[in-house]
């Protein structure tokens, strides 16, 4: 009640239902940090971590998320409804989730396996909803007639553009060839070749990638038997689908330290699932259902590609028991350029990001002027439909890649 009597109305805000959502994993943290330990075991260890990763990841999002839509004010006070309602249903479970522990001090006993499960279910939940909710907020601020790409996608996107600008400014170290040809003299006399352990600016590059791409969705096993991955971003709730797929490449097929060669190399390499199952340890770890699927993040040849072994196969048998080489879009690329899915759909559109960049000239009043081209709102609907663009539109930007036909067609392009 206010000095004159009349009753005031609380008007929810993303900040203070996560500030709801804080003091309830705070609650059940206490609960267990007070907590007699002499009979513990590893699941209410296990539960405790688990609630300790749950706050610290909640805040780090609440730190992190609201310089991407211009301060904390915004991020703080937004009343998009959607963001409102998918918060209130985290509050209830957080609180109910809470409760559990309370009734455990009390009653005493082993801990329920399930609780750390759900911990985890509402740890994912609470990072997807304060993603979505600065997207939401992202969208409006972009105020403007064209499609923006999603945030999640921005975020890829800035990451690369300032890998690709610190590795094209020149670093130079006076005192470094001084020390390699010391290093040199030093090794002709023991008669030892040098080592080099510097990392190159390509690895650099692709790392950091695979590092934005990690933090901005997850990739998971789709379709029938398991044979797509999918990644799944936690800003927009899309999906961009590699089909037939036997495990995601972590590299490029032509690496290059140029920023223009690395934008226009959007081809990877792949394998497609074996069609024989004869041999298991060729076939690599089996997924389970829904399993996730981690972009490696390493510079070298990822673990599906097998080795030159003394026995060499012929092309159809190592086709059955390694599967089929295939070029796919290299998934930052991808991930760097969709949009958020159309309402009702689950498929996150894609634009190019070669014709994003393209300009061509057009007569003016007495100059030729320089015009950008404009791409359809609506982008492309899969990643099999963009990969059909490059291949078509672009495909002389990959050394080789008309060649490159497959291995169940006798059609040859000519």
């Amino acid at each position: 009640m206010s000095r004159d009597g009349s009753s005031v109305v609380v008007v929810d805000t993303v900040g203070s239902l996560l500030a709801i959502i804080a003091n309830s994993i705070q609650d059940a943290l206490r609960i267990l940090m007070f907590a007699d330990k002499r009979t513990w075991g590893s699941p209410e260890f296990e539960q405790l971590r688990l609630l300790e990763e749950t706050l610290d990841e909640a805040k780090r999002d609440f730190q992190e998320l609201p310089a991407l839509v211009n301060g904390r004010f915004y991020y703080e006070n937004d009343r998009k409804p959607d963001s409102l309602d998918e918060l209130r249903e985290l509050c209830t479970r957080f609180q109910e989730h809470s409760q559990n522990f309370k009734y455990w001090v009390r009653t005493g006993g082993s801990i329920e396996p399930e609780w750390a499960a759900e911990t985890r279910w509402l740890r994912r939940e609470l990072h997807r909803a304060q993603c979505r909710a600065a997207r939401r907020i992202h969208d409006d601020l972009e105020g403007s007639s064209s499609r923006p790409r999603c945030l999640g996608a921005l975020i890829v996107h800035r990451s690369q553009k300032r890998l690709h600008s610190h590795l094209s400014q020149p670093q130079y170290n006076p005192s470094r060839p001084q020390r390699q040809q010391q290093q040199q003299r030093q090794h002709s006399q023991r008669d030892i070749p040098p080592i080099t352990t510097a990392s190159t600016p390509q690895s650099t590059l692709q790392n950091g990638e695979i590092v934005a791409c990690n933090t901005t969705g997850k990739f998971q096993r789709l379709g029938p038997e398991n044979r797509d991955i999918a990644f799944a971003c936690d800003f927009c709730d899309g999906f961009l689908v590699w089909e037939d797929l036997r495990s995601m490449p972590s590299t490029r097929q032509h690496i290059s330290a140029s920023s223009t060669s690395m934008h226009e190399n959007w081809a990877a390499t792949g394998f497609s699932h074996p069609r024989s199952s004869s041999n298991p340890s060729t076939n690599g770890p089996s997924a389970e259902p829904g399993s996730d699927v981690e972009l490696e993040d390493r510079s070298h040849k990822p673990s599906f590609q097998t080795t030159i072994t003394a026995r060499e196969l012929d092309t159809e048998t190592d086709t059955e028991l390694r599967g089929e080489e295939k070029t796919i879009i290299f998934p930052p690329v991808a991930i760097a350029n969709h949009l958020p899915p159309d309402p009702g759909e689950w498929q996150a559109p894609l634009l190019c990001p070669l014709c994003d960049e393209y300009y061509y000239e057009e007569q003016g009043d007495g100059d030729m002027d320089r015009m950008r081209y404009t791409q359809d709102e609506h982008g492309f609907e899969s990643v099999a439909a963009l990969q059909e663009h490059f291949e078509w539109t672009h495909g002389s930007l990959i050394p080789g890649l008309a060649n490159v036909t497959s291995k169940t067609s006798s059609c040859e392009v000519m």
